[in-house]
């Protein structure tokens, strides 16, 4: 693990960043607009998690690994929070009430549920963060047409690249604190629903809005590419998502995504400090 100080220029971004398939970006867009205000959240959470281990030479691997993810999570939340403005721009004018929701239930969760809770839908994201990122990574057929290349992709795989890289911190801080299998997996089921709920309905508002403007033409056609990016997306999700259910389950033994590492040597190269 390291941080990367990513800083990723928009200006040449398309919304459609996959001009075959716009569904399938608008689909991401959707999902960034909500990410800065659930990363910081998350950041708390860690934060918090780390003034209650014991410093000590056991904890200090952990300790460090959670201040690492800390910094990872704030640079990309940063660069959502910069593309999703041009998101708002483009349009869209029930987006940023949208948001509204999700940054009042991140506080909410803080202020008024316990760290445990809070620690438990951290690691639960995580756990679909990882599932998420190695689909996006290797099993998104999207991606593979050549007419796909834009900064917007770039932004997604360092940030997933990332999810994987830091995939055992919140899982490691959970057990070591609350030791609780049952409760992971409430975590789990309850952060899922919570962040799909959002991320397919601000989705399907967005596609709708680029249907009535015109943006994409033959909204049937729409409705058939959409089932399709929904239906492959959980074919890969789902049976990866039953195995996080073992009690057996580390996400270090998760397999590396193919080409992670050239990814994130790649998002330094064009997008680091050396770059500008």
């Amino acid at each position: 693990m390291k941080v990367r100080h990513i800083q990723i220029d928009y200006t040449d971004s398309e919304l459609h960043w996959t001009p075959d398939t716009p569904e399938f970006a608008q689909f991401w867009n959707a999902s960034s607009t909500y990410l800065p205000y659930l990363e910081p959240f998350l950041n708390r959470t860690v934060r918090a998690g780390i003034a209650m281990l014991e410093d000590c030479e056991e904890n200090a691997e952990l300790i460090n690994d959670c201040k690492i993810f800390i910094q990872q999570e704030t640079r990309h939340f940063k660069n959502h929070a910069r593309y999703n403005e041009k998101l708002r721009a483009s349009g869209y004018p029930e987006l940023a009430q949208r948001e509204k929701k999700m940054q009042a239930d991140y506080k909410g969760f803080g202020e008024n549920r316990s760290h445990r809770f809070c620690l438990a839908y951290t690691e639960g994201f995580e756990t679909l963060g990882l599932i998420m990122a190695c689909y996006f990574l290797e099993g998104a057929k999207e991606l593979e047409s050549p007419t796909v290349c834009d900064p917007t992709l770039d932004l997604w795989r360092w940030h997933l690249a990332e999810e994987y890289e830091h995939r055992h911190v919140a899982f490691k801080l959970f057990h070591k604190l609350y030791k609780s299998y049952w409760y992971r997996l409430f975590g789990i089921m309850y952060a899922g629903p919570h962040m799909l709920k959002y991320m397919f309905s601000t989705a399907f508002y967005i596609i709708s809005e680029d249907r009535k403007s015109g943006k994409i033409a033959d909204p049937w056609r729409s409705r058939l590419r959409m089932l399709g990016v929904t239906c492959r997306m959980f074919a890969f999700v789902i049976p990866r998502l039953l195995k996080s259910f073992h009690p057996s389950y580390d996400p270090l033994n998760a397999a590396e995504p193919r080409e992670s590492m050239r990814v994130l040597a790649q998002a330094e190269e064009k997008w680091g400090p050396a770059s500008s």
